[in-house]
């Protein structure tokens, strides 16, 4: 050390005045070097690192300070004898949990929950090892928060993985195997036990069997197939999303032996409705129609509507082992060329589904609503029906355009479908007036080739058939939930909460530069503020982006136990009855009314109350996998935009700026595709992103970019196997 004796013990004596002040707080190296330059340059001169290592190291030997397990940060602790204050440090008390979030640049932010926004930085430096979403013990930093409030944080233990199964490729370098994790966030060095039966190029699902530092040893689970091979990159996905494509053979066996046998018992127990005009209406598409209805508009000039759901539980008995797999898919994934059902496809486009022209078993929930849209009598109970038509959104929106007279269908079917018009007319004012929030946010339409390749890109139509059936849909939840709550049967409920309070806040801020008039108070906000914002606003130009910014500072909705409403829907009692095909918490709604309603008899007290303590944390389970099927799809989409956007490399579209970040912003093109726009590339002046108006600004010439503006961008970037778009600002318009 260059400095003499005295100046290394002041340095000494700096770095210990610095970590003590700190008070238990961890404090990174690069912000100790900071302090010691701020505050003791006068003093000691010239602040070498290599001084700073050395002195950091003698007093750890001096078991003056010490260091957090495989982290650079230091965290003060006094020796009995180096201070008259005796002071001792009580670490457990420091120390947080929480589940941490990567990005592609190394960094992370914790939160306490999954469903928690994000209060904790931590520098990549600080990261531990920890690999994305996984479970993490840390400490707060002696730093001041970023700008965007964030406090500083360091991992100093990983308590769980997130996972242990991930997809890479095998890529050969030279004479070298090495695998290579789709997961662009993920700094594992996997090593594999055997690369027999893997070429370059091959697609694998690895399970990690043991962590050391970053260095992750794995075997083989299943060659998925050559990245070449069609569909190869979408179940990549698949796997990567913790989502198994494919049934075991004890769940097939299991699910053969299953078939549509209505015997005595069931006619005595199901009420026959296959007389009446039930029919259903699902997209061109479907395979699967787990709901069906008829309308009758009475004397009265009151409706009865009979919504008729497929009676899956019925086949996935309770505890079966087709019941355990459902549990763990939690529910169907719909992907762009393919469905990864809940169920094996023999029950869910056969033995299950509402086909036309053959008896099914159902639970069906009828509803007489008066002209108010309320409900004055419910009745759920099973039964048997005949569906009479299999319509499609496109036949019935033809018939409602007066481009088809129907004059072919059954009269009956005919009348209940103009009777259904008519109530869902009634019902949808009804769900406006107590303030249903109606975000009109259209959705992508990937189409593909025969081997998989995007050709287009369209947004999806939203007419008047598929808003009635979302108007029975929605009624039918409501009314077994207020029948079970009458019946005070144990329940789960569909559950949606307030808006976070500082995320409207910061929409207000966007929304107001878009003329978009905030009509309400922020403060207590009920749904009918925002669906009176949306109403007041019906004619602005930008309501589409509005809408889309909007629904992002919502909260999500999730299942529960405990009743709170459904904020989005304006409901205050709300489940999912009417997809037990796709969804694992209906087909929980519908075993509740078997155990406690239709066949309570043939269940004893103890598997009712077995069954009603296992209802949170199925609920819990049943609220993870929808994520996992949300992002497992939403992971599709983006490679296949990646993919399809690749085509168009130094093409020039119309878009609108949708996000703002201190490094860029993101556009949207007219058909939803979204691209990354890096600061880099903003070549008209040098911008910097503004925090209080959430713009970038120019330096020089003061110019803005910002949520809702318009722009002209050329796609200079895209990524298939990383998902990424990037886009040049052409012109702003």
């Amino acid at each position: 050390m260059e400095y003499s004796r005295d100046k290394a013990q002041q340095l000494s004596k700096a770095i210990l005045e610095i970590v003590i002040k700190e008070n238990n707080r961890p404090l990174p190296q690069r912000v100790l070097m900071r302090k010691l330059i701020d505050n003791y340059k006068n003093q000691l001169g010239y602040i070498k690192e290599e001084d700073v290592v050395e002195s950091i190291n003698e007093l750890i030997k001096e078991n003056k300070i010490f260091k957090l397990s495989q982290s650079g940060n230091l965290v003060w602790k006094l020796k009995n004898n180096f201070s008259h204050r005796e002071l001792r440090v009580d670490l457990d008390g420091a120390k947080l949990k929480g589940i941490i979030h990567l990005n592609t640049s190394g960094n992370g932010f914790i939160s306490l929950s999954s469903n928690e926004k994000a209060k904790w930085f931590v520098n990549k430096e600080d990261i531990n090892n920890a690999q994305n979403g996984d479970f993490v013990e840390f400490v707060e930093e002696a730093t001041p928060p970023k700008d965007d409030n964030l406090a500083h944080a360091a991992v100093t233990a990983i308590l769980e993985h997130a996972k242990d199964l991930y997809v890479g490729e095998v890529v050969v370098e030279g004479n070298d195997m090495k695998i290579v994790l789709d997961d662009s966030k993920n700094s594992l060095n996997v090593i594999l036990d055997s690369y027999e039966g893997l070429v370059n190029g091959s697609k694998v699902l690895i399970k990690i069997v043991k962590y050391e530092g970053n260095n992750a040893y794995a075997g083989v689970v299943k060659i998925i197939g050559h990245k070449s091979d069609v569909g190869v990159d979408i179940l990549s996905i698949v796997y990567d999303n913790g989502i198994e494509p494919d049934f075991s053979d004890e769940v097939l066996d299991f699910a053969k032996k299953l078939s549509v046998v209505i015997d005595d018992k069931a006619k005595v127990v199901r009420t026959d409705l296959s007389e009446k005009p039930v029919v259903t209406i699902d997209p061109a598409t479907s395979k699967d129609f787990d709901d069906a209805f008829y309308c009758e508009k009475q004397a009265d000039g009151k409706f009865l509507l009979s919504v008729q759901i497929a009676d899956v539980s019925h086949y996935v008995t309770y505890e079966s082992v087709l019941d355990k797999s459902s549990i763990e898919r939690g529910c169907s994934v719909y992907l762009i060329d393919r469905v990864i059902p809940m169920v094996p496809h023999n029950l869910s486009d056969d033995v299950c589904s509402l086909n036309p022209n053959v008896h099914r078993m159902v639970i069906a929930c009828d509803m007489i609503i008066n002209a108010k849209g309320e409900y004055e009598n419910i009745k759920v109970y099973p039964a048997i029906i005949k569906s009479h038509k299999r319509f499609s959104y496109d036949e019935v929106n033809e018939y409602i355009d007066h481009n088809d007279d129907f004059s072919k269908e059954e009269p009956a079917v005919k009348k209940s479908i103009d009777d259904s018009l008519e109530l869902s007319k009634i019902l949808r004012d009804m769900k406006n007036a107590r303030g249903y929030i109606n975000f009109e946010i259209p959705k992508a339409m990937i189409k593909v080739d025969e081997n998989g390749i995007p050709t287009e890109i369209v947004k999806e139509t939203h007419g008047k058939a598929q808003m009635m059936i979302e108007d029975f849909m929605v009624a039918a939840n409501e009314a077994v939930t207020l029948y079970a709550n009458q019946k005070n049967y144990p329940f789960i409920y569909r559950i949606h909460d307030k808006p976070d309070e500082q995320k409207l806040k910061i929409f207000s801020i966007e929304a107001k530069k878009m003329n978009f008039k905030i009509t309400t108070s922020l403060e207590d906000i009920e749904p009918n503020s925002i669906s009176k914002w949306l109403v007041d606003n019906k004619d602005n130009p930008n309501l589409e982006l509005v809408n889309m910014f909007l629904l992002r500072s919502m909260a999500k909705a999730k299942y529960d136990t405990k009743n709170i409403g459904h904020f989005g829907l304006a409901s205050h009692n709300y489940t999912h009855f009417t997809s037990p095909i796709r969804r694992y918490p209906d087909l929980i709604v519908h075993r509740i009314f078997w155990m406690w309603d239709f066949l309570k008899e043939e269940f004893s007290e103890q598997e009712r109350n077995k069954f009603a303590s296992e209802l949170q944390e199925l609920c819990e389970k049943s609220s993870r996998n929808e994520l996992r099927a949300v992002k497992c799809e939403r992971d599709v989409d983006a490679m296949k935009f990646a993919e399809y956007m690749s085509k168009h490399i130094g093409e020039t579209f119309q878009g609108r700026v949708t996000s703002i970040a201190n490094f860029g912003c993101y556009v949207q093109l007219d058909n939803t595709v979204e691209g990354f726009v890096s600061m880099k590339t903003l070549g008209d002046d040098f911008y910097s992103y503004d925090e209080k108006s959430n713009e970038l600004k120019g330096k020089n010439t003061g110019a803005r970019i910002y949520f809702g503006m318009k722009v002209n961008v050329e796609c200079i970037a895209a990524n298939k196997n990383t998902s990424k778009i990037e886009f040049k600002i052409l012109s702003k318009l």
